[in-house]
């Protein structure tokens, strides 16, 4: 009888609501710990893609950095290199320079007409 009283004195403590109001606590702590992991989770992921997307960019312009290298250790990739960024020309040869008009022409063009207003044009 003594150790049905204990089971019973063990339950009853166990369902009251002291410990059910701890043991909730308790589980809204681990709740937020789980929801921080997730939101640090989420984060490195984001990180993770951006630093791979800088990687590639990164591999890219090395390689474009070593194209336009070997380019230059020939002796025509010297010579475009520089008419290209100093515009000059070979002894011999003409160089024509394109001036862009300060004012382009306008077109003229008729404003679209509403179909009312082109009814009443008609009949006049």
């Amino acid at each position: 009888m003594r150790e049905f009283q204990r089971k019973r004195h063990r339950r009853s403590f166990l369902y009251s609501r002291v410990v059910l109001l701890v043991l909730f606590i308790v589980l809204a702590l681990l709740l937020k710990a789980v929801w921080g992991a997730y939101g640090r989770e989420q984060e490195g992921t984001a990180n993770l893609e951006r630093a791979q997307d800088e990687l590639a960019a990164l591999h890219a312009r090395a390689a474009a950095l070593e194209e336009k290298l070997s380019r230059l250790k020939t002796t025509e990739g010297i010579e475009a290199e520089i008419r290209e960024q100093f515009q000059v020309a070979k002894p011999g040869e003409k160089m024509v320079v394109v001036v862009p008009d300060k004012n382009p022409a306008e077109s003229v063009s008729e404003p679209r007409q509403s179909f009312v207003s082109r009814l009443f044009d008609f009949f006049r």
